[in-house]
């Protein structure tokens, strides 16, 4: 008799029921035992957590009362404490009675001097051991350091009070216990700290361990203790197990009901899923054997006895539909997988044109299409027709661009070789025909540039070049099947810089960018000035290739070369110009001082009238000559780029005052009104060159008096603020008088222009006033213009840039403040002078002195050396032969005269005015400096000065 199988439903709870049990003891286990590890972990979590918290509140009690008491020792009342002595008495102890720096209730604080002797103090009654005050004392006033003490004798604080960085006096706060600063704080746990013996300082729990006691004489059976040390204390968290027991049995209970309520849960998982899966596979079955006719009575095989009914029954109809299904599934899947995984569309249609079989591809491509499938595959055919290839054009609706597809036909045939239908295959070339396009507008774009272009291939052997365009051909009468495979090597030469060539190979060897200029050959041997720009190329994030910009720029080169050959010249010129116009000041300033000396000491003479009318004749046309040569020099050293602009403060209201005296005189004599108006905002002081704008106005008044000779003459000066703080001064000179021309205008300001030849022999003058004005204007920041209607006067203005000055900053007159002087003392003067002339005319000048000449720098050494005199000056002529004054004075300086000449007063006489020639003076060692011309007084007052001082008063300073 056949074994009746067991039912699903009892076999799934016999077989699963005991598993579960151990299952379930399993996890109650690791429920248990996961529990207890927490809880113990959580245990000693707060009891670290409880540490911690002690630790930051022994950190803050002690850091916020030493801030606090830092505060307080750096309040005046403290500091004035220390050195009010006999007042401090009446505020202190108020103030100490007023301070509350800590929650305990017993404080203490006092303020010691330097001495460490008690000031005052508020509830001071400590009895500190001597280490302790020893301790505080040599650190907070000996070291002028904070001290802070936590020990069995209570918490002691001080703090320096200091005066200019050194402790003048100590504040001390001192509580006789940690525990009465501690008491107030909340605790997670029963908390302790000792010193290192052991000692008590603080305990949370008095009546479980007291404050005083030793640790070591508690029972901590039956305790969790945790400790950590903070300096030299030992803190303890103290907690009774029992407690962890607790917590332990109640998540005892917790999981048992928990278990339980499992348990519940999957035994009614369990009966439900078997009366689920019975029923679902009874049915399952029925319908399987319905379908596959399969016969019921077959028997089950012996391995199978055990299996439950329903599963036994399925397994027979499955075995014959798996293996059919099986092979069926696998073909359309991996044909489905070809036909998706194509890169091209494919469609498949009957002898009727029906759709048989489409990929994605298709389906997506008529769906960027106009029209339905159908349309569009007849479309195609129809383009086909009888040929089995062809690209057509579509229009694509999301992009609204064209796409070129190239469209296969291939008939279907059956395994007789009968025809069924059709097969199409599309390859969209779009891109591609795009990208062919590309390259081809590229290729052609560089082939006709008209630069150079050659690409060279750096991963091969030689880095061949691999195109060259037809701009390289014309370059450098290569053929491109002539360089193509080689390298550049072939157009350098002898002539080539090998260091230009190694910067080329290194930036290469680096994968580097490069632009340099070298000299290359054409094919015919022509050099020329090759300028290269090789760009690196990256394929896929490496560089593969360089392409390289050729240029020929050998007549830039030449240019270039003419240019700064051009420009050598110039500056050449320019030097040989300045150079000329030095030479030629000193030789007629030479004369010129010769003819203005000899006029002096005539002046000086007993004349008769007419005879001093004379003079003066010559002595202005002396002044007209001089003042010519000026302004050749200015006008000379502003071409030049040698006149500087000074910048120092000056009082510009003095200089228009001097100024309006100055020209007042001119004035009256001619019969004309002067008028000056100033509107100068209060900025009497500024920053600028006041030689340069008395100069500028100077030559504009000089004009309006020249060339008016009736009527008036109006300056107004004012001066405006600039949105970046500068100043602005706009300054306006007009007069009533004869005007100029309206054509003649625009080149008044040009160099030697005045308006006409009659202008020049009726006024006179050089033309380069305006010229000069003009250029000063512009080198100062502004500039200058003109109105005028012929016959009814001009109006000059100009404006210059200013800055803001403090009146303190303008240097007094050295004359006056400098040194004492003694008058009418006589001097011991040596005059080194080659001219004849101006040796009498200086000692003319000096006639009340005792002078000695000598005609070179030569001369004045041995003079110096040979004579027993001593000299209390010496005037020395810059330009002189066999040796100058500059290497006279240098030698003088070096000691080649004696100790007693190394600081001798040396004043420079030099007809030279061009720029440098005062620092030159200055930098051989001169004291001091006078052009010619000048005029005796100053040179007898230059003498007086410099032969006064004292030696240990000599200046430096030249004026």
């Amino acid at each position: 008799m056949q074994h009746k199988p067991t039912r699903l439903r009892s076999l799934l709870l016999s077989s699963m029921i005991p598993r579960l049990a151990l299952l379930i003891a399993v996890l109650s286990i690791m429920l248990f035992g996961l529990s207890f590890h927490f809880i113990i972990k959580q245990t000693d979590e707060l009891q670290r957590q409880s540490i911690s918290g002690l630790e930051q509140d022994i950190n803050y009690i002690v850091s916020d009362t030493t801030r606090q008491l830092a505060d307080l020792a750096a309040n005046d009342i403290i500091i004035n404490a220390l050195v009010d002595i006999e007042r401090r008495d009446s505020y202190l102890p108020m103030f100490f009675r007023s301070l509350n720096l800590t929650q305990a209730k017993s404080v203490e604080f006092a303020l010691f001097d330097f001495a460490g002797n008690r000031v005052i103090d508020k509830n001071w009654n400590a009895t500190i051991p001597e280490s302790l005050s020893s301790a505080w004392r040599q650190q907070t006033l000996g070291s002028s350091n904070t001290f802070s003490s936590v020990s069995q004798y209570g918490v002691l604080i001080s703090v320096p009070v200091l005066l200019k960085g050194v402790a003048e006096g100590a504040l001390v706060m001192y509580v006789d216990s940690l525990q009465s600063l501690l008491a107030p704080y909340p605790r997670l746990t029963n908390q302790l700290v000792t010193d290192s013996t052991g000692h008590v300082l603080f305990s949370s729990e008095p009546a479980l361990i007291a404050p005083g006691s030793n640790f070591s004489n508690f029972n901590n059976s039956g305790y969790a203790i945790t400790q950590a040390n903070w300096k030299n204390l030992t803190l303890y968290s103290v907690k009774p197990t029992i407690t962890a027991y607790r917590e332990m049995a109640w998540t005892g209970i917790v999981l048992l009901a928990m278990i339980a309520g499992f348990i519940f849960i999957i035994l009614h998982m369990v009966s439900m899923t078997g009366t689920l899966a019975e029923r679902t596979l009874s049915k399952l079955y029925e319908d399987i054997k319905n379908s596959l006719n399969s016969n019921s009575n077959a028997p089950l095989r012996d391995d199978q006895q055990l299996e439950a009914q329903e599963l036994s029954d399925i397994r027979k109809a499955f075995d014959k539909l798996i293996w059919d299904l099986t092979e069926v599934s696998l073909s359309n899947e991996q044909f489905s997988n070809v036909l998706e995984s194509m890169g091209d569309m494919l469609v498949v249609v009957d002898q009727n044109q029906e759709v048989l079989l489409s990929n994605k591809r298709f389906d997506d491509f008529c769906d960027d299409q106009y029209g339905e499938k159908q349309g569009i595959l007849k479309f195609i055919m129809q383009k086909l027709g009888a040929t089995q290839s062809n690209e057509l054009k579509h229009f694509s609706v999301s992009t609204g661009q064209e796409r070129f597809v190239r469209w296969t036909k291939t008939s279907l045939a059956d395994a007789n070789g009968n025809i069924r239908g059709d097969i199409f295959v599309g390859s969209d070339e779009t891109e591609q025909r795009s990208l062919e396009s590309h390259v081809k507008v590229l290729t052609h774009a560089m082939d006709e540039a008209t630069v150079s272009i050659i690409i060279s291939d750096i991963k091969r052997v030689g880095q061949p070049i691999i195109y060259a365009n037809s701009a390289f051909e014309e370059l450098t009468g290569y053929t491109r099947e002539e360089i193509i495979g080689h390298n550049c090597r072939s157009m350098q030469g002898e002539e080539t810089k090998e260091k230009t060539i190694d910067c080329i190979r290194k930036a290469i060897a680096t994968r580097e960018p490069i632009e340099t200029t070298l000299l290359n050959y054409k094919k015919d041997g022509t050099k020329f000035f090759n300028r290269l720009n090789l760009t690196p190329v990256k394929t896929n994030g490496e560089i593969t290739h360089y392409i390289g910009f050729q240029q020929d720029v050998t007549q830039q080169r030449q240019t270039e070369q003419y240019l700064q050959e051009a420009r050598e010249k110039a500056e050449e010129s320019a030097r040989l110009k300045s150079s000329f116009l030095a030479s030629m000041s000193h030789e007629i300033r030479t004369p010129i001082h010769g003819i203005s000396g000899v006029l002096q000491l005539l002046g000086g003479s007993e004349l008769t009238g007419e005879q001093k009318h004379y003079l003066s004749l010559a002595k202005f046309s002396i002044q007209g000559l001089l003042h010519i040569v000026n302004d050749i020099l200015d006008f000379s050293k502003i071409e030049a780029g040698q006149l500087q602009i000074e910048e120092s403060p000056f009082d510009i209201l003095e200089s228009l005052e001097n100024l309006q005296s100055q020209y007042a005189i001119l004035c009256q004599e001619k019969g004309l009104e002067l008028h000056f108006h100033f509107d100068l905002q209060g900025y009497h002081v500024v920053q600028g060159d006041d030689v340069r704008f008395r100069q500028i106005l100077s030559n504009l008044l000089g004009n309006a008096v020249k060339f008016t000779d009736t009527g008036y003459i109006e300056v107004t000066t004012c001066i405006e603020k600039n949105p970046d703080n500068t100043l602005r001064l706009l300054c306006s000179v007009k007069d009533t008088g004869i005007g100029i021309a309206q054509d003649k205008q625009s080149t008044i300001f040009d160099v030697f222009t005045q308006e006409d030849l009659s202008t020049t022999r009726k006024f006179g003058g050089t033309g380069l006033g305006l010229s000069i004005s003009k250029q000063l204007c512009g080198l100062m920041g502004g500039d200058i213009k003109l109105e005028s209607v012929k016959g009814n006067g001009s109006t000059f203005s100009f404006t210059i840039q200013l800055e803001e000055a403090d009146e303190s900053l303008i240097k007094p007159i050295h004359y006056n403040n400098a040194s004492k002087t003694v008058k009418g003392k006589k001097r011991k003067v040596l005059i080194v002078e080659d001219n004849d002339i101006n040796q009498v005319i200086a000692k003319q000048h000096l006639s009340n002195h005792t002078t000695l000449s000598a005609k070179s720098g030569v001369e004045a050494l041995q003079a110096l050396n040979k004579m027993k005199v001593t000299f209390d000056v010496i005037l020395m002529d810059c330009q002189m032969p066999e040796m100058d004054g500059f290497e006279a004075t240098k030698r003088i300086r070096n000691g080649e005269a004696g100790s007693r000449y190394l600081n001798v007063p040396i004043i420079a006489l030099t007809a030279n005015a061009m720029k440098g020639d005062k620092e030159r003076c200055v930098s051989a060692g001169m004291d001091d400096y006078l052009s010619k011309p000048f005029d005796a007084e100053d040179l007898t007052d230059k003498v007086e000065l410099w032969a006064s001082i004292e030696k240990d008063q000599e200046a430096n300073a030249v004026h």
